[in-house]
């Protein structure tokens, strides 16, 4: 695989605010990357030194290996939807795409058709934008991104205010667009049910930093049952279970807590163990965990540290 993006100590500072600090990120081609944090976290700030809409205040930023002053050819080959467009209300869709195509540079007409029959727009080509559904609108935004057919899409919350079919129409339409014409993606969204179906890697940003950076299968490993055991002397604990299970894999975490993600088929035994070492058992419980709770899991231990 080839690299999209890479970022080196990248940093965004504001007179009273850090709002991206040393961001070290690697995108790949062929990657669905989901971009997830809280809002202020930093992800538009991110999204928008990677489109040139803002700079970097220090840090190294390279696009398909470019650097500095290639930047703007580099931009070229990605789609932004970072803000949303700004289409003209009474113009059809494909009046709109003519101005932008002519506006951007982009040779043949011919793309115009060719994205709205991506995107699933071609069907109505006397409607007015004006009389889209807020679904037909996010699509529009999606064929502007194609419009220049770039390699990779940066797309800051594609389905913000779409109902549940809107939402399953742009989360296959991006599927598809990565699989059959082999488009990178780096989204964010704050429908993280919605990206644990599309993505294939995920990125979590807590106060303009990325605490963790786990590919689908990590992910699916450390968000389906856990165990979670509340007692006394977690380190005493944490030692008895590696003895025991030398592919433990578990977690510590504030207030005497142990979260273990694998051998939960192995509670009773563990269970027994920890009692036969006379250690004094609070809570013990196998729980689901959505990446929701991952994700406010994984942020509130980063805000105690």
């Amino acid at each position: 695989m080839s690299e999209i993006i890479r970022t080196h100590g990248l940093k965004k500072e504001y007179k009273n605010e850090i709002a991206v600090k040393h961001l070290d990120f690697v995108l790949q081609s062929g990657e669905i990357c989901a971009f997830i944090g809280k809002n202020g976290a930093g992800k538009s700030t991110f999204f928008k030194m990677l489109s040139g809409q803002i700079q970097p205040t220090t840090g190294e930023l390279q696009l398909f290996g470019m650097t500095d002053k290639d930047l703007l050819d580099a931009r070229k080959k990605f789609g932004f939807m970072i803000e949303e467009p700004q289409f003209f209300m009474d113009f059809t869709a494909k009046q709109n795409l003519e101005y932008f195509r002519i506006q951007r540079g982009v040779p043949s007409k011919e793309r115009i058709n060719e994205v709205l029959e991506i995107v699933g727009l071609a069907d109505q080509p006397k409607k007015k934008f004006k009389e889209y559904s807020m679904g037909m609108k996010q699509r529009l935004g999606l064929a502007l991104c194609l419009l220049s057919s770039p390699d990779c899409l940066v797309l800051d919350e594609p389905t913000n205010g779409l109902d549940a079919q809107g939402i399953n129409e742009i989360r296959q339409l991006l599927i598809t667009l990565n699989q059959e014409r082999h488009i990178t993606i780096l989204i964010s969204s704050h429908i993280l049910s919605e990206l644990k179906l599309v993505a294939t890697r995920f990125v979590f940003v807590n106060h303009g930093e990325i605490v963790e950076d786990l590919n689908a299968d990590a992910l699916h490993q450390k968000s389906k049952q856990q165990l979670r055991i509340h007692l006394d002397q977690v380190s005493k604990a944490a030692q008895l279970l590696e003895v025991a299970f030398s592919d433990i894999d578990y977690q510590v975490l504030p207030g005497d807590w142990l979260f273990l993600y694998n051998h939960i088929e192995d509670s009773a035994a563990i269970n027994s163990l920890l009692n036969n070492h006379q250690l004094s058992i609070y809570e013990f419980q196998i729980a689901e965990v959505s990446l929701e709770n991952y994700f406010l899991e994984l942020i509130g231990q980063e805000e105690l540290k």
